[in-house]
């Protein structure tokens, strides 16, 4: 249900008419309303406890896919890098043709060895020299080398960039492996939404028993308010009671007086002579006092009804 107002706001000496807002009737009722008000506060906790976590494992899967997504990259690149040493492998066999060494000649035997001698130096390399390459290798250097194994180690040293590229591509790939999977091991440690969502359900549990407690609170106060107000009325109508039976017991005791006092007219008449006179004022008398008697029975009646009533 919804309640229009048009509010007109004066400015100055002109009023100026403000267009009509609506009011959500049901939201001022749960504004005033404390079990409105409770169930309201406990959902918008329990809901802000889910979403936070919620959020939280978007935020985390969201940082998961980056590294999946920044793994694929760096494989990506360390492939183009394994494609350009390849091609300087390829140049240098195309090289040993051009020269006319052949691929089982001592010449090439040697340039392989110092070949193996400089990919060893190579950051992150995984070649070794046993102790007779290194002392093969220190021979052939005090030999001298030959023009084309020295052109053909400086086209081996342009593959330097490319290994150590692939060397640290391989480390940053290595490191966000064992990120992700580190998280995804905590993640089945903590069980966040699991235990978020029982959070919730307590939350909603405790709001549930303050509403009980609530309610039971309310219905005492207005069952005290009910007996204080029955216990008012009671005395109320006991004063009545009281006010009733004084006016009964009045009357009693005036009609008591009333035939008292005939009692005595009717004495002093029979002392009086038989004349016509004495006998008329007597006798008038006795009709008024009648007459008053009278009165004070209905008003004993009276006040019996009102005593009933």
């Amino acid at each position: 249900m919804k309640v229009n107002h048009n509010t007109t706001i004066f400015m100055g000496n002109e009023p100026r008419e403000r267009s009509a807002k609506s009011v959500d009737a049901s939201g001022l009722k749960a504004a005033f309303d404390p079990v409105a008000q409770k169930k309201a506060q406990a959902q918008k906790q329990a809901l802000k406890l889910v979403g936070d976590v919620f959020a939280n494992d978007r935020k985390m899967d969201q940082d998961l896919e980056g590294r999946r997504e920044r793994i694929r990259q760096l494989q990506q690149e360390n492939g183009e890098y394994r494609r350009s040493i390849q091609d300087i492998e390829n140049n240098r066999e195309e090289f040993r043709k051009n020269s006319g060494v052949a691929a089982d000649s001592d010449e090439e035997r040697e340039l392989q060895l110092l070949a193996k001698e400089k990919e060893a130096s190579f950051a992150g390399s995984s070649v070794r020299l046993s102790d007779e390459e290194r002392e093969e290798i220190a021979r052939i250097k005090e030999k001298g080398l030959t023009q084309y194994q020295q052109d053909s180690l400086a086209m081996k040293e342009d593959e330097r960039y490319f290994a150590e590229a692939i060397h640290k591509g391989e480390q940053e790939i290595e490191t966000e492996n064992a990120i992700i999977t580190g998280t995804k091991i905590e993640r089945l440690k903590t069980h966040a939404m699991t235990d978020a969502q029982k959070e919730a359900e307590q939350i909603m549990q405790k709001a549930s028993e303050d509403i009980v407690n609530l309610l039971v609170g309310e219905a005492k106060d207005h069952i005290e308010e009910e007996m204080e107000e029955k216990k008012e009325a009671a005395k109320e109508e006991a004063e009545k009671r009281e006010e009733l039976q004084e006016k009964v017991d009045a009357a009693k005791e005036r009609k008591k007086e009333q035939e008292e006092f005939t009692e005595e007219i009717l004495e002093a008449t029979r002392g009086q002579g038989t004349g016509a006179t004495g006998m008329n004022e007597a006798q008038q008398e006795i009709k008024d006092m009648m007459n008053k008697m009278k009165l004070i029975e209905e008003d004993i009646k009276g006040a019996a009804v009102d005593q009933n009533v």
